[in-house]
């Protein structure tokens, strides 16, 4: 009896949830290069989430646009885990109006065990003068008291934007 009322209360939760679950209105270019990602980077067990899909479009060094994307690939290995990678983009538009993105760099960000990412806010603070920018990215880390995937503990993680690779303070 426990066990249903758990998972009643957890579909609920999962209703309720707020909106930053509900799909991003992703550029298609953009939308399959982050695809692209996922597949590169699964086992051939794991699967993209792409409600979990979050964009934002930051200053990068030399003043220029950079856009970030973070996203979840889940099941690695058919279990019920995740991980959460952030890729940056160039956008750049083509003479033909066309916007494609150029990859920039991707690191895994989070996980379950880890940290999470639940909302992308990212500060960026670009060096005018040079090809770098530092990013402030808010998560959640897991404590020793949490359960894999409900990280509680808040963290800000920092991140440096140098020549086209991301690297963790």
């Amino acid at each position: 009896m426990k066990l249903r009322t758990l998972s009643t209360l957890f579909i609920f939760v999962l209703l309720m949830a707020p909106t930053t679950f509900a799909a991003p209105s992703i550029p298609k270019p953009l939308s399959a290069k982050i695809q692209n990602l996922v597949t590169a980077l699964s086992d051939g067990d794991a699967v993209g989430y792409p409600k979990a899909t979050m964009i934002q479009t930051i200053k990068g060094g030399f003043n220029t646009d950079v856009t970030l994307a973070v996203f979840t690939i889940e099941g690695f290995g058919g279990g019920n885990n995740y991980s959460q990678y952030l890729a940056a983009f160039s956008p750049e538009t083509m003479e033909d109006g066309k916007q494609p993105f150029r990859l920039i760099d991707v690191m895994r960000i989070g996980g379950g065990a880890w940290r999470a990412i639940q909302k992308l806010n990212a500060k960026s603070t670009p060096e005018l003068k040079s090809d770098e920018a530092t990013i402030a990215i808010e998560a959640l880390e897991n404590t020793d008291y949490d359960s894999p995937n409900f990280p509680s503990k808040k963290s800000t993680i920092t991140l440096v934007l140098k020549n086209g690779r991301f690297h963790e303070k």
